[in-house]
């Protein structure tokens, strides 16, 4: 799409993250989910109404930024090094709560209403893409023990009241200065990571990325050797294999884990068992429940 427009109004299309100038653009989002812009100069009415026939028009309103938004988008998001000029101090802190949509969002300014009502500070929000957004949030507010319910909240309101599906990842807190753009990059691939490895989760954090990011870096020969040692005793035991997982990311707790994968306790009692003769690992310890958690990441990655 963009290289064929590209032949038609050389110079006068560009390319953005998010659309900007628009006294000068008329922009457009592709089926790609990229922001194309084209010079009003080079456009009649005529071609405005072809180019509405395939692309998405995006209209100013969409995407007003305050003075602070403008200057996280730049910093973010541009090309340069990140060493520019802030409009923090030294002592400021902040953290980023990742968005990633499932499909391209244009209700932009009414959903940014919605979610900030989450939040007792103000925050800054950022769109990268017509999918993806970050929220920056410059205190904390609520306890760590509250916050789950409060981000689980913005993932229902956004399917009920805006029918669109969104996943997030919950950063740490740290201070603003030339390393916070090093950290929100790599903040974004623990949270492609943790997507795809937990598909059917919404929200994301470290803690629960941090194994996978461990077990994506061992050496090939590791890896199989763990796979032929630890793979060969539960050939075909898949459901197994899942039940140990969920049994040991819910603290080791056999009622929960069993209610939430609605069996009798005593069933996944035989399960936990029988994972323990076949491996010969005791999962109801940390060591152990650790070893063997990495172990079934492995197993799942490989296949």
């Amino acid at each position: 799409m963009y290289n064929r427009l590209k032949k038609i109004y050389k110079d006068s299309l560009v390319k953005a993250t998010i659309p900007h100038d628009f006294d000068h653009y008329e922009w457009f989002l592709s089926p790609s989910d990229d922001y194309l812009g084209i010079e009003k100069k080079a456009l009649e009415k005529k071609d405005i109404r072809l180019l509405e026939a395939f692309l998405q028009k995006v209209e100013p309103e969409q995407f007003t930024l305050t003075p602070r938004e403008k200057w996280w988008h730049e910093y973010l998001f541009s090309q340069t090094d990140g060493h520019i000029e802030t409009p923090y101090q030294a002592y400021d802190t902040c953290r980023f709560i990742h968005f990633r949509f499932t499909e391209p969002f244009s209700q932009k300014n009414v959903w940014k209403e919605a979610i900030t009502a989450f939040f007792d500070e103000d925050i800054e929000l950022i769109w990268e893409s017509p999918t993806s957004c970050v929220v920056i949030e410059l205190s904390r507010s609520y306890p760590k023990s509250e916050e789950f319910q409060a981000f689980s909240d913005i993932v229902d309101i956004t399917a009920s009241d805006f029918y669109s599906t969104v996943k997030l990842y919950i950063g740490s807190t740290v201070a603003i200065n030339e390393k916070t753009k090093e950290l929100y990059n790599w903040e974004s691939k623990c949270f492609s990571l943790s997507m795809k490895a937990r598909k059917k989760s919404n929200i994301h954090t470290f803690e629960q990325a941090i194994p996978y990011l461990v077990t994506g870096q061992l050496e090939k020969e590791l890896v199989s050797k763990i796979k032929e040692l630890f793979g060969s005793d539960l050939k075909g035991e898949q459901e197994l294999i899942q039940n140990v997982k969920i049994y040991i990311e819910n603290n080791l707790n056999v009622s929960l884990t069993a209610k939430k994968l609605f069996m009798h306790r005593n069933s996944l009692q035989y399960r936990i068992d029988k994972f323990s003769e076949r491996t010969g690992i005791d999962i109801k310890n940390f060591q152990g429940a650790l070893a063997a958690y990495l172990a079934i990441i492995i197993l799942e990655t490989e296949r």
